[in-house]
């Protein structure tokens, strides 16, 4: 390999400053120059959608059609003419892409608004305005009656400062003797279900919500009269530990 020291510098013996200019060499570069020129005219005409690459930041330019100075080069009569066909043809583009695509949203400024041409206050009303509005408010209650009446599943949705009382149990009812025979029938109809269901299920546990509440056996209380003869609670008493006695020996067994 070549070993050359890192401070070691050199220059073109033919692109040095003290070196012999020709004509063959100016040729050469200009036709150079051209060449590059031609490139970027061609590059620029075969791709006009690339931008504009400029390396000055302060570089400008104007319309030189637009000028102030310019000449007017069509008549006051065209140039209006041109401005409405030009304005026409934007607006029917824009009509056009609404047709096509009904799915955009619409695009206003928030300072817009409107009104309704029908219904504004100064609009004059007629008989059939009024037959048209109580039309379609009787039709709005009908679909609100047959939804309900076909899904009475749906939950009931009222105001919140809403409020009502039953007809039957307001405190100003008259009261009649069929309400009170169908109360106490009620009443008896739950006792007979209470007294079924502890029936049928003994395990259930007794539910009681005074916490205070209390109970005795009724049979083993002290004041409970003995029903049984002596002689015979005694047998029972001995029958009752040997039977005890046993199950400890089989336990132990």
């Amino acid at each position: 390999p070549v070993v050359s020291d890192g401070f070691a510098s050199a220059r073109n013996y033919f692109t040095r400053p003290s070196a012999a200019i020709s004509e063959e060499e100016e040729e050469r570069a200009q036709v150079l120059a051209e060449a590059t020129a031609l490139k970027k005219l061609a590059v620029d005409f075969l791709h006009p959608e690339l931008p504009v690459v400029t390396t000055d930041p302060f570089a400008c330019g104007r319309n030189y059609f637009t000028r102030p100075s310019a000449e007017e080069y069509e008549e006051e009569e065209a140039m209006d003419d041109r401005d409405e066909i030009l304005e026409d043809a934007a607006a029917l583009k824009k009509l056009a892409e609404d047709y096509f695509y009904p799915e955009r949203p619409v695009v206003s400024d928030a300072a817009l608004f409107g009104r309704n041409y029908f219904n504004r206050p100064s609009a004059p009303t007629s008989e059939e305005d009024e037959e048209r509005a109580q039309i379609l408010a009787d039709a709005v209650a009908l679909k609100k009656l047959a939804v309900d009446y076909l899904h009475p599943e749906r939950p009931v949705v009222s105001d919140g400062f809403a409020s009502a009382r039953n007809y039957f149990t307001r405190p100003s009812a008259a009261i009649s003797e069929e309400e009170e025979e169908r109360a106490q029938v009620l009443a008896e109809a739950t006792a007979l279900k209470k007294l079924a269901v502890d029936f049928l299920h003994p395990e259930l546990p007794v539910v009681t919500t005074d916490p205070f509440a209390c109970g005795r056996n009724y049979f083993t209380r002290p004041s409970a009269e003995e029903y049984e003869e002596e002689e015979a609670m005694d047998d029972r008493d001995e029958i009752l530990e040997d039977a005890a006695a046993l199950k400890k020996l089989a336990e132990d067994y």
